[in-house]
């Protein structure tokens, strides 16, 4: 039991020396990694002019609750758009927006998919009544501008109207339909290469880290052998 625990010991002491050396030779070959993530950067420049920049396209839409002389029925439309947010994504919705919108690449699917994606969705709703928005945004992002003001409009009409016929009052009403697109970069181009640069760095760092560990070198007095009876000879030390 004592040789297994000694033999335990031992191995333990070889993997904790052997990532000492690692971590030290990983230091003093640093300007590997500086120079990795120098051509990393200089990829990452070359990458953004081979793309060229890219944009996302987005409008918005705001939906609204009002009935004239009516507090109650007002709060009640509130409630409503907040509770069944959900209800964008409705077949029902869908289809009316898709109706109205008369274009047959813009089917009732093609809508779900963008709302399941993200890519239509209402801001500011909550199921909490302390946190209910009193006027939603409808916002469409998109990767081309067309059909973006199309589909926030039919969107946010379609939703509304869905949930008046629920309500049975013409309670929710578009407010301010979209009117323009609105482009802003996708990715920006500051992060694109940070993100090269550090694929650069880690990648080089661990190939070092890793080759060095289990490389049969030796490069700090820790990993010479410490039993005595293996020791053949002595050097002597010099720096």
């Amino acid at each position: 039991m004592n040789t297994d625990v000694k033999e335990m010991e031992i191995t333990d002491y070889n993997i904790l020396r052997n990532i000492v050396a690692a971590l030290y030779r990983t230091w003093k070959l640093k300007w590997v990694i500086v120079f990795a993530t120098a051509i990393g950067a200089l990829l990452s420049i070359a990458f953004i002019k081979y793309r060229g920049d890219k944009f996302s396209y987005y409008s918005t839409a705001s939906i609204y609750s009002a009935v004239y002389g009516s507090y109650t029925e007002t709060v009640g439309g509130i409630s409503l758009m907040n509770t069944y947010a959900s209800v964008l994504g409705t077949t029902r919705v869908c289809e009316r927006a898709a109706a109205e919108i008369k274009d047959s690449k813009i089917t009732a699917k093609y809508l779900m998919n963008m709302v399941e994606s993200g890519r239509v969705a209402l801001v500011g709703a909550s199921s909490e009544s302390k946190k209910y928005g009193y006027n939603l945004i409808l916002q469409t992002v998109m990767d081309s501008p067309d059909n973006v003001v199309a589909i926030t409009n039919a969107m946010a009409d379609a939703y509304a109207s869905e949930l008046n016929d629920l309500l049975g009052a013409n309670t929710l009403q578009v407010f301010e339909k979209a009117t323009v697109t609105k482009t802003v970069k996708s990715v920006s181009n500051y992060l694109i290469v940070a993100l090269f640069a550090a694929v650069g760095f880690f990648v080089s760092a661990t190939i070092i880290f890793f080759k060095e560990f289990f490389s049969s070198k030796v490069y700090i007095v820790s990993q010479c052998e410490r039993d005595k009876n293996l020791i053949l000879g002595l050097l002597p030390y010099s720096k």
